[in-house]
């Protein structure tokens, strides 16, 4: 009967341990202006670059804890890293006063949550530094070799070589491309002075010819005059 009554004392003791459920700490940071606490933080922690992750928002009364429901509705929430800006669409989760919003963080360093408006009547203007991204390369295992998935400097000098080469020879081109272009015009002026020459000589001639048919006839007119003439005078003798 003891034995069963130490047992169950025993029981009793560890049962709050059994009943509770474990939540990982979450590494949030809390921002309270008035009666509104805000805790801003990721959903996945750490943050890693170039991994689908969220932003939750956890919105309560200081005065008595509770969360508050459709808390965003009139305010504006933009993350901030360095001078770019991207505001975010958050969207209530089972949780009351828990909202998320999607986000893929493409660079390592600081993030910040920047909020403007007011929330249930309070004034809301401030912003949280969240957790800090973290790059890929310390969660890496096993590092990766430099000739699997990565470009060795040798590699990218010679792409940079090549690349070089083909520009001179572009370049190269557009002069050759803009010589013919010009020999071009230039066989096409000298081909239109050449049809104006000939068509000058051409109607030279038809001048000529035609200077030379006058003459001909006006000789002829000329020699018929001295015939009839001749004849004239023969006949008086």
């Amino acid at each position: 009967m003891k034995k069963i009554a130490w047992l169950l004392a025993l029981f009793m003791l560890f049962l709050p341990f059994i009943t509770l459920d474990y939540h990982p700490v979450m590494a949030h940071v809390e921002m309270v202006q008035g009666d509104i606490r805000i805790l801003a933080g990721w959903t996945n922690e750490p943050p890693i670059v170039s991994q689908l992750n969220e932003i939750v928002l956890i919105v309560t009364r200081v005065s008595d804890g509770q969360p508050i429901n459709n808390a965003l509705s009139q305010i504006a929430v933009t993350v901030n890293k360095g001078a770019e800006s991207k505001s975010l669409q958050f969207q209530p989760t089972e949780e009351s006063g828990t909202y998320t919003a999607e986000i893929l963080p493409t660079e390592p360093g600081q993030y910040a949550v920047v909020m403007n408006g007011t929330i249930a009547g309070q004034a809301i203007d401030g912003q949280i530094q969240i957790e800090d991204v973290e790059d890929t390369a310390q969660f890496t295992f096993p590092p990766a070799s430099a000739g699997s998935n990565e470009i060795s400097q040798e590699v990218i000098e010679q792409l940079q070589t090549v690349i070089t080469g083909l520009t001179a020879q572009i370049d190269e081109a557009n002069v050759v491309a803009e010589d013919a272009k010009n020999a071009s015009l230039s066989a096409t002026e000298s081909a239109q002075e050449s049809r104006l020459a000939a068509d000058r000589a051409y109607l030279f001639g038809m001048i000529g010819i035609g200077v030379g048919a006058a003459g001909i006839a006006i000789a002829v007119v000329a020699l018929s005059r001295k015939d009839v003439v001749t004849v004239s005078r023969g006949q008086k003798l």
